[in-house]
């Protein structure tokens, strides 16, 4: 963890006391000079710290931070933490993990370079949104690991759902709404072995807009935040339940239960879609025109079952999968 991040939790544990300049030097075994310093950019960044010559430094609201400690404590499965307070990426950091044997919780506070499915964007900002990825390495056959996207959807609904109190659903193939908004992007990713051909470990990235923040005129339609929950949380504790509902999740043998409960969170099954093949160069952010379909049904496999409504192949119905086809739900 960062030095920012570290003076920043004991900071948080300590609000209602005046910390010594020498007091958290000796503690986080730095110098004065670097506490300065961290002060400075934590002050920067937004956090009241308030300073009085000769007597300290105290934070005068306590703060959401994540803290390794905090997900030791509260994660129920055997995993290494890595949290930070900026990165490009944190699946990007995942790559570099070699070992998967034990799973891997890289955590950020803000993210400079997130990114989406097929390569979008995902905007970022400091201090109000959880962006983390779970690495490991999976000892289940190539069928369960297409269903990874799926059961993390649904990890992160059961998590949102105990944590707030909300009920938010699933768009198709891995993006989690709410009140008609995106709230969360999900992105996976498997890097296999070229000499066994088998998966040597599986990245999901999940980008959760917790708090309020500015967003670009782009998203201010489309995107939102965790908006009058029915109660209080922090990221910590939503971090920490995701992770325990997804190994949960893994470790539940019954599929057809699990993609009952996935599709009991649609927010598409039974409403007019429209489909994009990305590859043809068809996409919703172009403004360029997809195919009206139906929403029917998510089949064993995760796949989007449809009945197309236009085009040459209309009442044809078939199965697609996430692939590089993009879907919006459409409203006549």
């Amino acid at each position: 963890m960062s030095t920012k991040l570290t003076l920043l939790e004991v900071l948080n544990q300590n609000t209602n006391t005046y910390l010594s300049g020498q007091a958290l030097a000796d503690q986080l075994g730095l110098s004065r000079n670097a506490v300065w310093k961290a002060i400075k950019k934590l002050q920067e960044q937004g956090f009241t710290i308030e300073s009085k010559s000769g007597i300290g430094y105290r934070l005068l609201k306590q703060t959401d931070i994540v803290t390794k400690d905090y997900l030791q404590e509260h994660i129920k499965f055997p995993c290494k933490y890595h949290v930070f307070d900026v990165v490009d990426s944190t699946n990007l950091v995942a790559r570099t993990i070699d070992d998967c044997t034990v799973p891997h919780i890289i955590v950020a506070n803000e993210q400079t370079k997130g990114r989406g499915r097929l390569g979008r964007s995902f905007y970022s900002p400091a201090n109000t949104g959880l962006y983390m990825t779970i690495v490991f390495r999976p000892d289940f056959s190539l069928d369960k690991s297409m269903l990874i996207t799926t059961f993390a959807a649904i990890a992160v609904c059961r998590a949102i759902e105990q944590i707030t109190g909300l009920h938010p659903k699933i768009k198709w193939v891995n993006d989690i709404y709410l009140n008609d908004k995106k709230l969360c992007g999900i992105g996976t990713e498997a890097q296999t072995s070229f000499e066994t051909g088998n998966i040597d470990k599986i990245l999901i990235g999940i980008g959760v807009n917790c708090f309020a923040a500015p967003m670009p005129e782009e998203l201010l339609d489309v995107a939102t935040f965790i908006e009058n929950p029915l109660k209080e949380f922090t990221r910590s504790d939503l971090a920490a339940t995701i992770v325990n509902e997804f190994f949960s999740i893994l470790e539940e043998a019954d599929t057809k239960k699990l993609i009952r409960e996935y599709k009991s969170r649609s927010f598409i099954l039974g409403h007019q879609i429209m489909i994009y093949n990305t590859i043809t160069g068809s996409s919703p952010d172009k403004d360029t025109k997809g195919i009206r379909a139906r929403a029917i049904d998510i089949d064993q496999n995760g796949g989007l079952v449809v009945e197309y409504l236009e085009g040459r192949r209309m009442r044809e119905m078939e199965t697609i999968t996430s692939g590089e086809v993009s879907i919006r739900k459409w409203d006549a």
